[in-house]
């Protein structure tokens, strides 16, 4: 499942700089803040984990009517086969690269995973810095984009014990789970030290974060760190993705295993979210740590 990355630009931002958000260049004056900060959204529309689809008219990131904010599989293979993947940023995901040292937590290799990663070009960046890179994407067409993008040569294998293909980069440690994200367990993929989600609880439907959460929780190891860029946004008319979730509906998910510090809130309304009828859009970037027991 390809998750939604917005290109944001440069993360710091001077007064009347131009930041690009979703392809398109709009004036902001600078509204990056840190935790604690009194700027805050309207509260997320449905966001209190039993939100279930909704019979009105409401559009997508595509600008087309949809009547559900619920997206099925085919759902996502369709987005992918007609091209609708402005969701996917042509550069390293800026956030990564600003609180990359956070995650890593010290030096040496890591083994990373992304969950419903889409193509993203953090993979390969990941990669490049030394790690061991574990992606899962449902939608095979992205996957094969991938390592043809990067002119990678790979192997593939059935998944043993699930419906899914493993591809396997030949030169380098990577490693694609072509497969159905709520069917990974750590028997399938193993653990990681970090998990860097880029959206992808985000794009996920809103009626499936606490099996999200079950499922998420467990690949991190006890020492390891898991980066989580997610959003806030009105969205009574916006049926998303991505979707917005609340500081309290995220406590109310993690708060009993994991540590959760909120590292940045940003305001990123641009000209593209405006179009879906929105009128705030904030990134939130927390890293989530698991408590010792």
């Amino acid at each position: 499942m390809p998750v939604f990355e917005k290109e944001t630009g440069a993360l710091a931002v001077t007064d009347g700089a131009v930041l690009t958000v979703g392809g398109i260049e709009s004036k902001q004056t600078p509204k990056d803040v840190l935790a604690g900060s009194d700027k805050r959204m309207k509260q997320s529309a449905g966001d209190t984990g039993a939100d279930k689809s909704r019979m009105v008219k409401m559009v997508n990131q595509d600008l087309e009517e949809v009547e559900s904010r619920t997206m099925t599989l085919e759902d996502w293979h369709n987005k992918w086969r007609r091209g609708k993947t402005k969701f996917h940023m042509p550069k390293v995901h800026p956030s990564l690269q600003k609180f990359y040292d956070r995650m890593l937590q010290g030096d040496g290799g890591r083994r990373v995973f992304v969950p419903m990663c889409g193509k993203t070009l953090d993979l390969k960046w990941l990669s490049d810095q030394g790690h061991g890179v574990v992606g899962n994407e449902v939608v095979e067409m992205a996957c094969r984009q991938f390592f043809d993008d990067h002119d990678l040569q790979y192997t593939t294998q059935r998944i043993e014990g699930m419906d899914g293909t493993v591809f396997k980069a030949t030169d380098i440690d990577l490693q694609l789970f072509n497969c159905d994200f709520y069917k990974l367990t750590s028997d399938v993929i193993g653990t990681f030290d970090c998990i860097w989600d880029r959206g992808a609880m985000a794009a996920a439907n809103p009626e499936d974060r606490e099996k999200y959460a079950q499922v998420i929780v467990p690949l991190l190891k006890p020492t390891g760190a898991y980066l989580l860029d997610l959003f806030e946004l009105e969205n009574t008319v916006f049926a998303g993705p991505p979707h917005g979730i609340t500081d309290a509906r995220v406590d109310e998910l993690f708060a009993s295993k994991c540590n959760i510090e909120v590292l940045m809130r940003a305001d990123r309304l641009g000209d593209w979210q405006r179009s879906w009828g929105l009128e705030s859009f904030w990134e939130v970037v927390r890293l989530l740590t698991p408590k010792q027991t």
